[in-house]
């Protein structure tokens, strides 16, 4: 499952169990902040992976890093890379 598809999952959880009223009051806030930051990642364009970052993965692996921790770390800098 991709993260997009975890991501869409989580969100229509969070509204049903939100619009079903199965949230407590003390966690509104917090649930509907994670309803935004959920619907504003899923209005991203999908990022295709690149070379740039598979070399960036292939090299940090190489280093010793963990190939999880590698993907991680080249995703952030390409947004660095895209923003900055």
């Amino acid at each position: 499952m991709s993260n997009r598809q975890v991501m869409q999952q989580a969100l229509e959880c969070i509204e049903r169990c939100n619009a079903h009223g199965w949230i407590l009051a003390d966690y509104e806030d917090e649930v509907e902040s994670a309803i935004t930051a959920l619907r504003e990642a899923l209005a991203q364009p999908e990022q295709e992976p690149s070379e740039w970052r598979d070399m960036i993965v292939a090299t940090l692996v190489r280093e010793g890093i963990n190939k999880h921790k590698a993907r991680e770390l080249a995703d952030h800098f390409a947004a660095e890379r895209n923003h900055g």
